[in-house]
């Protein structure tokens, strides 16, 4: 998988959507979505959809991850392994490595 934050995502399972980042139509730069050199997750609570709603994201914003090599140091931290309904996501215990080009 190789996105670069203006991206549509769509997930399947046995050859149906399941889940879906974006709008699949549109080229994501300048859109409300949009994360270039960042994050988004889908927040606790919230089921997969194949309707995007981007209410039921969280951005960390354009560039939140330039000069991050690990997850612990990086100023805008992504929620790794956090996710489950009806919970609030917090800072995970195990660092990810986050890169961007």
């Amino acid at each position: 998988l190789n996105v670069n934050g203006d991206d549509a995502i769509e997930l399947f399972f046995n050859g149906v959507v399941v889940d879906t980042f974006g709008d699949i139509a549109v080229d994501g730069s300048g859109q409300t979505w949009e994360y270039m050199d960042g994050w988004a997750y889908r927040q606790s609570g919230s089921m997969p959809s194949s309707a995007f709603q981007i209410g039921e994201w969280t951005f960390s914003g354009r560039n939140a991850v330039d000069g991050c090599t690990i997850d612990d140091t990086c100023g805008s931290s992504f929620p790794f392994k956090t996710f489950g309904v009806g919970t609030e996501p917090t800072k995970g215990p195990t660092a990810c490595t986050c890169s961007h080009e």
